[in-house]
């Protein structure tokens, strides 16, 4: 009996959380980025994070690129959460770039976007602010800072249910590991963190593994900043997150 009642409560701990973050293009756990998806290049995403602990709903999502300005870019997408109830588990992003060296030569990239954006009132409307500014540099780089605002206080909160909507965020994409192997091309270093003692804080840690110029992973551990809100009581969880883009319609 014990055994059981432990194994329902581990279920519902899952299916309460709060979803892991809706995919606007991210490093590997926050969108501390300044990149977009290219112009009518459909990004598909399928994103779990699990420990013997917890686990994350599984995410799949979409997102694409809708402007074909070169200095103004722009992608739109939305996310899937299951297991759920359907309405509760869809959420939509959004995000506005000026890429790097667009405003001048040395300029850095600009990025400010919504993401985790929910349609039901007090469950899923995250509603999540980002701006982002990020600067790539010879040997080190990509580097990234920036900040978000959640404009739901009631969802984004500690273990005291105290409002931790708002944060840091920074990351690192390292310098590209050429490889040229059939089957895997490439791999990239990652890192980067969001603050706050909500489901948000953590420091993500990984690599991203390029098997085509169209299809990736993105692989590593998560450790999170306060374990009380996450889901089974999780330090820390691994996340595979698989990326393809699919160029149908993108402009040759």
């Amino acid at each position: 009996m014990k055994t059981v009642l432990k194994a329902l409560t581990v279920a519902a701990l899952v299916l309460a959380a709060p979803a892991a973050l809706a995919t606007p293009s991210t490093t590997m756990w926050s969108p501390a980025t300044t990149y977009v998806q290219p112009y009518l290049v459909p990004h598909l995403t399928y994103d779990t994070y699990f420990a013997e602990r917890g686990a994350y709903q599984i995410d799949t999502g979409l997102t694409m690129g809708v402007l074909p300005f070169e200095k103004l870019q722009g992608e739109i997408g939305f996310d899937l959460f299951y297991p759920g109830v359907t309405k509760n588990g869809f959420l939509v992003n959004a995000k506005l770039a000026v890429p790097e060296g667009a405003l001048g030569a040395y300029a850095p990239g600009l990025s400010f976007g919504v993401q985790s954006l929910g349609f039901e009132k007090d469950v899923n409307d995250y509603d999540i602010l980002h701006a982002t500014v990020g600067k790539t540099f010879p040997v080190i780089g990509n580097l990234a800072v920036g900040g978000y605002y959640g404009l739901n206080d009631k969802l984004l909160v500690d273990e005291n249910g105290d409002a931790e909507n708002a944060g840091f965020m920074a990351s690192w994409t390292g310098p590209e590991l050429k490889l040229g192997a059939p089957g895997l091309q490439k791999i990239v270093p990652v890192a980067d963190v969001m603050t706050g003692r909500s489901s948000l804080g953590a420091v993500g840690l990984g690599a991203a593994l390029s098997f085509t110029p169209s299809v990736g992973l993105i692989t590593g551990p998560v450790f999170f900043l306060n374990s009380r809100v996450q889901p089974g009581g999780a330090d820390w969880m691994w996340s595979f997150q698989l990326d393809v883009d699919v160029e149908l319609l993108a402009k040759r």
